[in-house]
């Protein structure tokens, strides 16, 4: 009985630890208007946070940590290239974002 209770301390403890924000990262991912792709950001960021449509424009955002009580978020609307043509970066959710392609002539 006393083996089981150490292993779900041990198991709740490691839980704790997987459960807390990563560090976030001191600027922007690095994310250039008209040439950054879906795929290098992938690599760069992982599998995103949501992953949906906007008025059928792909739009992807990634949670990307925690610094001082506040969460750090980036969201990029993608073209039919797959290439990314407007970003928000570390803006609370809550505030409205109208992404426009921002790499039309």
């Amino acid at each position: 009985m006393v083996r089981y209770g150490l292993l779900l301390a041990a198991l709740a403890g490691c839980h704790g630890e997987a459960a807390r924000p990563a560090a976030a990262p001191k600027g922007p991912p690095a994310v250039t208007l008209c040439k950054t792709t879906e795929a290098e950001l992938r690599a760069q960021l992982g599998e995103p946070t949501r992953d949906g449509l906007l008025h059928d424009a792909r739009v992807l955002s990634w949670i990307l940590g925690e610094r001082g009580g506040v969460v750090r978020y980036l969201a990029v609307l993608l073209d039919a290239n797959h290439v990314v043509v407007d970003r928000i970066w570390n803006v609370p959710t809550e505030i409205p974002w109208t992404p426009m392609d921002q790499c039309k002539p």
